[in-house]
């Protein structure tokens, strides 16, 4: 008797068993909800479409640090004139090296997210530059990379 089946019809009859075994199963424990979602009451929630939803908050918290990056740089364009202004000022005041450093570091310091950006090396330059123009406050690259992390003398 066992010959005449073979292993095709079998799992094809046990794959059909199983089948309706799992949809009495499901018809039997899950009816509420299977009419709440056919009629619209609820949604169907399924556990990989929840990766997509954590994937746009994802999406989304990149997107809001763009304008914190557009601040910076405006930030930068409002360091760099400040800076410049305090180089003409320390010299008009015949301030020491000391002092020009230190009126520096207070500027630096109200500008912490350019300390961590890309345009840190700009400003830098830009203070090398800046003190160029007056020998008495002459400041190297190696100097005015550590204006940004020594405190205020």
């Amino acid at each position: 008797m066992f010959t005449n089946i073979s292993w095709g019809s079998y799992m094809a009859a046990a794959g059909t068993a199983i089948i309706i075994w799992y949809i009495i199963i499901s018809l039997k424990f899950y009816s509420g909800d299977l009419k709440k979602i056919l009629s619209g009451e609820k949604k169907l929630q399924l556990p990989f479409l929840k990766k997509t939803s954590n994937n746009l908050k994802e999406i989304k918290l990149i997107s809001d640090s763009f304008p914190k990056s557009f601040a910076t740089l405006e930030d930068a364009e409002e360091l760099s004139q400040r800076i410049a202004d305090a180089v003409r000022e320390s010299s008009e005041k015949h301030l020491a090296k000391e002092q020009f450093e230190n009126y520096l570091r207070m500027l630096l310091a109200e500008y912490p997210y350019i300390k961590i950006s890309s345009l840190r090396a700009n400003i830098n330059q830009l203070m090398v530059s800046e003190s160029q123009k007056h020998p008495n406050l002459l400041l190297t690259l190696s100097e005015a990379d550590s204006l940004w992390e020594g405190p205020v003398f």
